[in-house]
């Protein structure tokens, strides 16, 4: 019997006039497929079967709607067996409704509708409104216009591999570049969060396909920072304005990085000493630095004294950098719109700012510091990075040693005394001409 429902939107097919059968067979205007129509635990469920309208199909419906209703009548069906393809709310509910815990399979369960239902749970409840936003702009650049319709099941070492092989810049002059080793391992390292998490949510006994992920990272070249020597340095502080020279210089004398120089109070400054214990990035104060090593203290030196003077005789703000309104120094357009102008004017090759943190380093070094010390004084956790990232040797460096010696001062160098360990020795090109009293031999660092 076909009979036509009171909104007249969809057409009811009943096999048998001469039984009453629960479900109904449904034809929906706009499609020619067939759908089922049932009531159970009190909610109405709609699904498609697939089948396009015949006779043949609506006999093969009617007899698996039929087997599903008896089951539902001695208490034996079970949604989410019956339609594993349904959303995983929906499975989730009616199985609460049947009494039992359902944990779908990696089968089951989307990638894209994950990330949505994780950003919700995990993401928006970070303590960090920065690391939400970088959680977010990973899942939403990367993760998901690769991953979105594919399964749990199908996140396999090879389609890892596959998907880290698209991983090219998008824009700008590196486009359809591959992504740095580094960028590389911060994406795939929220891919394997987001797997873990889920694995950890239903239970999953799977494959880790993660074991040994480095080895699916591209080999790019590491990031070698070129320093500057003094004259450049020189030329540098005289095309930055005026106003932000202070900034600069105090990066170049200390090491510290524009959060650091913007998060810093006047009253973090006292008994001889800078106590730097807390940031700024991207406008959002934070009671905390980069890493557990970051909270440090540096030496009040003359020169530190001078410039720490002269900025805060500027304005009255409880920031030692700030504005004239008083707010905070910011890093935002700082390199677009002075830094890359005062480089332009100077007769050197571009660097960026954080090369002055290297610089520092590597000048540090040149003038003896104890490697040991230049860890505390940096905020790094061992001499590893000392020696890795800044103990490169510069050509002609050693050459500055004076102008360097000078340029810290005497009460940031006799703090501590220069170590006499052989293996860190470095001998003075004769060709360099030599700008105060004879140079002594252990001049530079080197990482041999």
């Amino acid at each position: 019997m076909r009979k036509q429902t009171a909104n007249n939107n969809r057409l009811i097919f009943d096999n048998l006039d001469t039984e009453k059968r629960l479900g109904s067979i449904i034809n929906k205007p706009g499609t020619k497929k067939l759908y089922m129509l049932f009531s159970y635990y009190g909610r109405r469920v709609e699904k498609t079967t697939g089948l396009v309208d015949s006779q043949e199909n609506r006999k093969k419906v009617r007899i698996w709607l039929d087997r599903q209703m008896e089951k539902i009548e001695v208490g034996k069906f079970v949604f989410a067996e019956a339609f594993p393809t349904a959303p995983d709310a929906e499975k989730a509910w009616f199985a609460q409704q049947e009494g039992w815990n359902y944990a779908p399979s990696p089968k089951d369960v989307r990638i894209g509708d994950y990330l949505s239902k994780w950003d919700k749970e995990v993401v928006e409840l970070f303590d960090s409104s920065i690391k939400s936003f970088d959680y977010r702009a990973i899942v939403n650049c990367w993760v998901k216009p690769y991953f979105a319709d594919k399964s749990f099941y199908e996140l396999t070492r090879y389609e890892l591999k596959r998907f880290i092989s698209t991983l090219k810049h998008k824009i700008g002059p590196k486009k359809g570049k591959t992504l740095s080793r580094s960028r590389v391992a911060n994406i795939v390292s929220i891919v394997r969060i987001v797997f873990n998490d889920a694995a950890d949510e239903f239970h999953w006994e799977v494959s880790n396909p993660f074991r040994n992920a480095h080895k699916l990272y591209p080999n790019t070249p590491v990031l070698v920072r070129e320093i500057f020597r003094y004259d450049e340095w020189l030329q540098i502080l005289d095309a930055i304005p005026q106003w932000y020279r202070p900034m600069i210089e105090m990066m170049m004398l200390t090491g510290m990085i524009h959060s650091e120089i913007s998060g810093l109070l006047r009253s973090h400054i006292h008994d001889g000493y800078i106590f730097l214990q807390r940031s700024i990035v991207r406008k959002v104060e934070k009671n905390s630095l980069k890493n557990k090593y970051r909270p440090r203290k540096f030496p009040v030196t003359s020169r530190i004294r001078e410039i720490l003077d002269a900025a805060m005789a500027r304005t009255e703000s409880p920031y030692v950098f700030a504005n004239l309104d008083g707010t905070p120094y910011l890093r935002e357009n700082f390199t677009e719109r002075i830094w890359k102008s005062a480089v332009d004017k100077c007769d050197i090759p571009y660097r960026p700012p954080y090369s002055i943190r290297h610089s520092f380093a590597a000048w540090s070094l040149l003038a003896g510091i104890e490697p040991l010390r230049l860890v505390s004084l940096m905020g790094h956790g061992s001499k590893r990075m000392i020696y890795d990232t800044y103990g490169n040797y510069v050509e002609d460096l050693e050459c500055d040693f004076w102008d360097v010696v000078n340029y810290f001062g005497k009460d940031f160098l006799e703090a501590k005394k220069k170590p006499q360990h052989s293996h860190y020795n470095f001998l003075c090109e004769s060709s360099c001409e030599s700008q105060g009293p004879e140079q002594p031999n252990n001049l530079i660092i080197l990482n041999n």
